[in-house]
C-alpha cells in the first residue's frame, strides 16, 4: 500500500473527509429564449435539456407525492420541490451502472480521489482553497447545519436567518431546540438588501449563530463581497458563528458572481463553516451526500465531538459525486445557460402577458421569486383564507401532513393561493409565507424544467387569470 493510499484511508476512516460535493460556475450572457423554444438543442455532454425527463410514476416528491397529496386534482407541471427535470449527466449514470456489476455490498471506502476532486472543483471554479483535511461528510447540508447548531449552541438559543429564506432552516433550528431570529430584508428597486441595524440588534439581543444563504433561496441574491463583509464584521466583533449554506453556488445567472464567504479573508474564514453538496448542481438529492468544511480546525473538532455522524455515506452517492466533480464542468455551464434562458423568458412573458405577476431575472439559484401581490389582492386571498379556516374549524375539516399528523386544515393567504394555482392553473408552486417574514404576496417557482413545460405552466396561469 502506498503512502498516498494510507493517507486517504486514514482521512476517510476518521470521517473528516468524504462524501458529497458541489461546485459552481458563473456563466456569461445566453442567447434569447425564443431561439431555443420548440427546437431541439443537443448539448455536447449528450444531454438535451429541451427533452426534459418524465419523472411521473418514479416516486418523485415533485410529481407523484404532490398528486397523492391532492387527490382528484390535475397537475400539469410540478414547480415546488427544488430539484430538476433533466436527464442526469451521462458519465454519472455510466459510473453507477459499472458499480452495479460488482455483486457485493460489503463495507466499502469512497473513491480515493474524492477529497482531491472536491478541492480541485472549488479551486478550479471559484479559486477557493478548501482545506482537504478539514472536510466532513454529511448526509445533506441541513444535517451538517443541525450538527453545528447542536455543537455550538444550546436549547433556547436564537439563530439569525435573513428572511425571506429557505423554509427548512426553520425546521432545522427547531430540531435543535432553538428559535429563529428573523432579520427581514428590504426590497429596494426589485432587489433585496440586508437591514444591518436590525441584524446587529439581534446580535446585541444575544444571538450567537447566523445561517447565511449564499446565493439566497428564495430571493436569488448573489451576495457581493461587501454585503457579506458588512454582516461578517458584526459577527466577528461579537463572536457570532457564520454557517454558510452555499448549496446553490453553481447556479449563477448572466454576469452575476458567486463569492464564497470563506474567500473574504482569514478572519471570516476562521469564524465560519461552509456547507455544500452535488445534490443541487447535478440533481443528486436522492443519493443523500453532502459535505462541510472550515479553515478553523477547532470548529471541525467541536462538530465531531458534538456527535456529528462520522460514518461513510452511501457508496453510490459518493461515486456519483466524485464523477460529477471530475467531469461536470461542461454540463454545469450548459445547464446554467439553459436555466438563464428560462429565467429571461419568464421575465419577458410576465411583462407581456401577466401584468398581475412581477418578476425580474434573479441572480442565483434556479428559483423564481414571483411578486404576486396584485394577484393576491384581486382574488381577495387574505379574506378567502380566513373564511376557509373558519369553515373548516366549524365543520371539523382535517388534513394529514407529510409526517402523518392529522389536524384541522387551516389556511394562510399563501396556502389559499397555492391551492388556487393548483385548481386553476394545474401547477404546484410554493407560498412565500413558507420563507418567513416578507414572504406574504410572493410565490416561489422552480424553473429547472424544459422550456415546453415552462411555457405550459405560464400559459395555464394566463388562462386561470382570465377566468377571474
Amino acid at each position: 500500500m502506498t503512502k498516498d493510499i494510507k493517507l486517504n484511508r486514514r482521512f476517510f476512516m476518521k470521517g473528516t473527509g468524504a462524501a458529497a460535493l458541489l461546485g459552481g460556475a458563473a456563466i456569461g450572457s445566453s442567447s434569447s429564449f425564443a431561439a431555443g423554444l420548440g427546437q431541439s438543442t443537443p448539448m455536447s455532454t449528450g444531454v438535451n435539456f429541451d427533452e426534459g425527463y418524465n419523472r411521473v410514476g418514479k416516486n418523485s416528491i415533485k410529481f407523484d407525492l404532490i398528486k397523492m397529496s391532492n387527490p382528484g386534482k390535475q397537475l400539469d407541471v410540478g414547480m415546488g420541490i427544488a430539484d430538476m427535470d433533466f436527464r442526469t449527466m451521462p458519465q454519472i449514470t455510466a459510473a453507477l451502472k459499472k458499480r452495479l456489476e460488482t455483486e457485493n455490498w460489503g463495507y466499502e471506502i469512497p473513491p480515493l480521489d474524492l477529497p482531491d476532486n472536491t478541492v480541485a472543483w472549488n479551486k478550479r471554479r471559484y479559486n477557493t482553497d478548501v482545506p482537504k483535511g478539514n472536510i466532513l461528510n454529511s448526509v445533506g447540508v441541513l444535517d451538517g447545519v443541525l450538527s453545528t447548531l447542536m455543537a455550538f449552541g444550546k436549547e433556547g438559543d436564537k439563530v439569525i436567518v435573513q428572511t425571506p429564506t429557505y423554509s427548512s432552516f426553520f425546521t432545522t433550528i427547531h430540531q435543535a431546540g432553538m428559535h429563529e431570529a428573523e432579520n427581514e430584508m428590504k426590497l429596494v428597486n426589485g432587489r433585496y438588501e440586508i437591514d444591518l441595524d436590525d441584524f446587529e440588534q439581534h446580535v446585541k439581543d444575544g444571538a450567537r449563530l447566523f445561517i447565511l444563504c449564499n446565493p439566497q433561496n428564495p430571493t436569488g441574491n448573489c451576495w457581493t463581497a461587501d454585503e457579506m463583509r458588512s454582516v461578517g464584521d458584526i459577527c466577528n466583533k461579537y463572536g457570532v458563528l457564520v454557517l454558510a449554506d452555499e448549496i446553490h453556488c453553481d447556479f449563477i445567472m448572466g454576469e452575476n458572481k458567486y463569492v464564497p464567504y470563506a474567500s473574504l479573508g482569514e478572519e471570516y474564514a476562521q469564524n465560519s463553516i461552509t456547507y455544500k453538496s452535488t445534490s443541487k448542481s447535478f440533481n443528486l438529492a436522492a443519493h443523500r451526500t453532502g459535505y462541510m468544511f472550515s479553515d478553523n480546525r477547532e470548529y471541525i473538532d467541536k462538530v465531531l465531538k458534538g456527535g456529528h455522524q462520522r460514518l461513510l455515506l452511501n457508496i453510490m452517492g459518493m461515486i456519483a459525486s466524485n464523477v460529477a466533480y471530475k467531469h461536470g464542468d461542461t454540463y454545469i455551464d450548459e445547464q446554467n445557460a439553459y436555466l438563464t434562458k428560462n429565467a429571461k423568458f419568464v421575465e419577458q412573458y410576465c411583462a407581456e402577458n401577466i401584468p398581475l405577476i412581477k418578476y425580474k431575472v434573479h441572480e442565483g439559484t434556479y428559483l423564481a421569486w414571483l411578486d404576486c401581490r396584485e394577484l393576491f389582492e384581486k382574488l381577495d386571498a387574505e379574506n378567502k383564507a380566513i373564511e376557509l379556516t373558519e369553515y373548516n374549524k366549524a365543520n371539523n375539516v382535517t388534513a394529514t401532513d407529510f409526517f402523518g399528523v392529522t389536524s384541522i386544515k387551516t389556511y394562510r393567504t399563501g396556502d389559499y393561493m397555492k391551492e388556487w394555482f393548483m385548481d386553476n392553473a394545474k401547477i404546484d408552486i410554493n407560498p412565500g409565507e413558507n420563507y418567513g417574514k416578507g414572504g406574504v404576496g410572493f410565490m416561489r417557482m422552480n424553473l429547472a424544467t424544459n422550456q415546453k413545460m415552462l411555457k405550459l405552466a405560464l400559459d395555464n396561469i394566463v388562462k386561470a387569470i382570465d377566468t377571474i
